[in-house]
Parts: structure tokens; C-alpha cells; sequence
């Protein structure tokens, strides 16, 4: 009888870890305003370009770019959805992958993004378009890759689109940008 109890308490215990670290799509990977390091708890998402290293394994390490809908094929264990994931969830998904297919009893796995998804300046600058992410990016450093502001644009101000979330928010120089962010420069009305 305990056993069996100790089983159910440590099914839920899982269950609600489980419950904890999901989220959807949907969801904004960050608030405006906020940065992205190692230290934090960057989602995985289409574009993203992972590197994955098995330790003593080079056959099953490599980079690796997350398709539009959010998967990464690998070599030997195929595909896996990894859109919404970090980096340690993603770890812990590969490790077990290659336990399931028992080609490794204890993998040590580690990821880390190479290459963010490109975020898009859009609205009133100059050379609107899709750029590279690079970390510490703000608004401002995002014009200034779009070759700057037109006369119509309102400087003040900013849209951006998170996570399919839309927000607009004073510009600061601290306004920061995060990968797959589109920024939209609004017009100003005289």
C-alpha cells in the first residue's frame, strides 16, 4: 500500500512540474522593456539556430535550425518539437530521446542558440525590412539598422509584436528588442 502511495504522490509531483513549464505559443517570451541572456528563460522558436553538443559524441552533435514550425530534426532521433521550449527543457527532451532509442544510457547533454530568430523594423524608417537579432538590441539600435526614421514617424513611441501580442510602449534608449520581435515605427499626426 505505501509504495503504491509513494507512486501516486510522485506522479503528481511530476504532473504538476509539468504544468508549471508549459506554455503556449502564444504566449509572450518577455515582457517590453526586458533582455535577453543566458541567464534567462529564452523560448525556443522558428529560425533559432541551436547548438547541440553530446559530451564524446560528435555523431550527435551539431547546430541545427529550427524549422517554421517549430522543429528541429536531428540525426538519429528525428524530430522534435521544440517551439515555447528553453534551452534546459530542450536539454532534458534530447537526453531522453536518446535514452528512449537506447543509444546512449546517460547522455550529458548541452544547447545553446547560436543564431536568434531576425526581428522585423517595420512603419515609418527608412529601409523597412528583416534584420539579425544581436543581444543587448534595442529600439533604437533596430532604426538604426533600418537606416533611421522618415519625417513622418513619431519618435516617441513604438509598437511591438510579441509572441502574436501586440504592445506600444514609450521609446527609452533601455527599450529593449527581443528575437522575433517586430517592430512597427508609428506615424506622427501634426
Amino acid at each position: 500500500m505505501i509504495p503504491m502511495l509513494q507512486r501516486i504522490i510522485a506522479g503528481l509531483v511530476v504532473l504538476l512540474v509539468c504544468l508549471g513549464c508549459s506554455s503556449t505559443p502564444d504566449e509572450p517570451v518577455a515582457k517590453p522593456g526586458a533582455s535577453v541572456s543566458a541567464d534567462d528563460n529564452y523560448r525556443l522558436g522558428a529560425e533559432d539556430k541551436v547548438k547541440i553538443s553530446v559530451y564524446g559524441e560528435a555523431d550527435l552533435s551539431g547546430e541545427f535550425v529550427v524549422d517554421s514550425s517549430g522543429v528541429l530534426a536531428t540525426p538519429f532521433i528525428g524530430q522534435i518539437q521544440v517551439q515555447g521550449m528553453t534551452l534546459r527543457e530542450f536539454e532534458l527532451a534530447y537526453a531522453k530521446k536518446l535514452r528512449d532509442a537506447e543509444i546512449l544510457l546517460d547522455p550529458k547533454v548541452t544547447a545553446e542558440v547560436t543564431s536568434f530568430r531576425p526581428i522585423y523594423v517595420l512603419g515609418e524608417v527608412k529601409k523597412p525590412g528583416q534584420y539579425a537579432f544581436v543581444s543587448g538590441m534595442t529600439v533604437q539600435k533596430a532604426v538604426a539598422l533600418a537606416e533611421g526614421y522618415t519625417y513622418r514617424a513619431t519618435e516617441s513611441r513604438v509598437e511591438i509584436t510579441r509572441g502574436g501580442r501586440k504592445f506600444v510602449v514609450d521609446v527609452t534608449p533601455q527599450t529593449k528588442v527581443l528575437p522575433g520581435d517586430e517592430i512597427r515605427i508609428l506615424e506622427r499626426f501634426f
